[in-house]
C-alpha cells in the first residue's frame, strides 16, 4: 500500500482527488500481490517494457473502478477521460525516477507519471507519481512540452519507433506536480535541485518538492 504520509497537495485535473489516486495506485498493487500469491511472477515471465504496460493497463482499470476517469482508449489520447468534463488523462509507467513524459503523440492535456519498484517475487511498489498539464505539439515547436525524438537505423538494421518526450520544462512541470513521493526510494539531490533551478523560464511554484529546499 502507498503511505499515506508521502502524498502532497499539487493541482489535479477536474473531479480528481489524492485520495482516489491513492486507491487506484493501491489496487494495482493489490492486483499484482494477488498474481504472486497464486504463484504467477508475471513480471520474471516477460520483457521489461512489456510489464510495463500491463502495469500501466491495469492502473488504467483501477481508475475505472475507482475515479471519475474511465477508460478512453488504448490506441490514442487519452487513456482515460472524465465524462463529465470530458477532461483527459494518460498514464506513463516507468521504473526511472522523477522520469519525464514519454510516448507516440505529445499531445496537450494532463499526464501523469508513475514510478514502480519490481520485488524479486514479482510484487510491484509505487514510490513517485508526478501530474501535469502539459502544452501539445499542434501548438508548435517553440510553446509545446514536448519534441519528436526521431530515430535512426542501427548497426544491425533496426530502427526504434519515434517517440514525443517531454522538453526539460515539460519534465520540471511534471516533477513539480510531484503528488507522490516516497522520500526513502526518492531523493532529491542537489544536482536534480539546481538543474530545476536554472529553468527561469518557468518559476518553481510552491507545491514543489523543489521549492521548499530553495537557498534562502
Amino acid at each position: 500500500m502507498t503511505n499515506v504520509k508521502f502524498y502532497r497537495t499539487v493541482p489535479l485535473p477536474p473531479n480528481l482527488s489524492n485520495v482516489e489516486i491513492k486507491k487506484a495506485l493501491d489496487s494495482t498493487e493489490s492486483f499484482f500481490d494477488t498474481l504472486v500469491t497464486n504463484n504467477i511472477n508475471l513480471a520474471g515471465m516477460v520483457q521489461r517494457n512489456t510489464f510495463s504496460g500491463v502495469v500501466s493497463n491495469v492502473l488504467a482499470r483501477k481508475f475505472t473502478e475507482n475515479t471519475e476517469y474511465k477508460e478512453f482508449s488504448d490506441q490514442r489520447y487519452p487513456d482515460l477521460k472524465d465524462k463529465t468534463t470530458h477532461t483527459g488523462l494518460d498514464i506513463k509507467m516507468t521504473t526511472t525516477r522523477l522520469k519525464g513524459g514519454e510516448g507516440h503523440n505529445g499531445h496537450s492535456g494532463w499526464h501523469i507519471v508513475t514510478t514502480y519498484q519490481i520485488h524479486k517475487d514479482g510484487r510491484i511498489r509505487f514510490i513517485w507519481a508526478g501530474i501535469a498539464e502539459l502544452v501539445g505539439f499542434e501548438f508548435g515547436i517553440a510553446k509545446s512540452d514536448w519534441v519528436c525524438q526521431h530515430s535512426q537505423r542501427n548497426a544491425n538494421n533496426s530502427q526504434r519507433t519515434e517517440t514525443y518526450v517531454t522538453t526539460k520544462i515539460g519534465t520540471a512541470k511534471i516533477r513539480d506536480g510531484s503528488l507522490y513521493l516516497d522520500p526513502t526510494n526518492v531523493i532529491i539531490t542537489p544536482r536534480l535541485q539546481k538543474n530545476r533551478e536554472k529553468i527561469s523560464e518557468l518559476p518553481i511554484p510552491p507545491f514543489s518538492p523543489f521549492y521548499k529546499t530553495l537557498s534562502v
